[in-house]
């Protein structure tokens, strides 16, 4: 086995980051790779460890300090499509490409928000002042509270 093999685990997101290093028409292929493991397991912080993992690995096989464009779009789209709990998988059972995931993260991120009312916006900010901040002494906090609750 070659000392590449050996050290990577022979793993797709290896592949997949060697790949995007030695030339950005792979892209694609990065993209694939990546979402095929990221898939593969059963939730974002699994998927994030294990791309950190890869991406330590190659930084010390290849000596470099960034990882390639393509790694770092495919990485965008895929933990964004995840944390938005979009499926990475069409009816058909096929992964939906980039660009339609890219879409979908749009559309999810441009879905209008709840617009909270004046009581919950005041219980929001009162629940923010309740607590006191590092750093503030507490008894500029005691006085604060205590003109809240005056008026």
């Amino acid at each position: 086995m070659d000392e590449l093999a050996k050290t990577s685990g022979g793993t797709p997101l290896y592949s997949a980051a060697t790949e995007s290093i030695v030339s950005d028409a792979s892209a694609t292929s990065t993209f694939e790779k990546m979402i095929n493991v990221a898939f593969s397991h059963s939730s974002l912080e699994t998927f994030a460890k294990e791309v950190r993992d890869t991406e330590k690995q190659i930084r010390l096989d290849f000596e470099i300090t960034s990882m390639p464009g393509p790694w770092r779009s495919s990485k965008s789209v895929i933990t964004s499509a995840m944390k938005l709990n979009i499926p990475l998988i069409d009816d058909n059972g096929g992964f939906y490409g980039k660009t339609s995931l890219q879409n979908k993260i749009k559309e999810a991120k441009a879905e209008p928000k709840e617009e909270l009312t004046a009581t919950d916006y005041a219980n929001k900010a009162i629940a923010v002042l309740t607590k006191v901040p590092d750093g503030l002494k507490q008894q500029a906090y005691d006085l604060v509270v205590e003109y809240l609750n005056s008026h």
